[in-house]
């Protein structure tokens, strides 16, 4: 499997390895369940990149001039 696939899951796996024991047979469905949250959150992450940047520039310009 490509880098790309491997490393999301490979997180979600150890996630998924504190709550449920990996010789069950639903291991494999929490683990592509928990990869599928950290998808959402990282595009929730990119679609919300610009308005993050804005804030944290804002804030920088409110302290140089204060």
């Amino acid at each position: 499997m490509p880098i790309l696939v491997q490393l999301p899951l490979g997180i979600a796996g150890l996630i998924a390895g504190y709550f449920v024991s990996r010789d069950t047979l639903h291991f494999t469905l929490v683990q592509t369940g928990i990869a599928l949250v950290m998808l959402a959150l990282f595009c929730a992450f990119l679609i919300n990149a610009g308005r993050i940047r804005n804030a944290i520039r804002g804030r920088k310009g409110d302290d140089r001039a204060a």
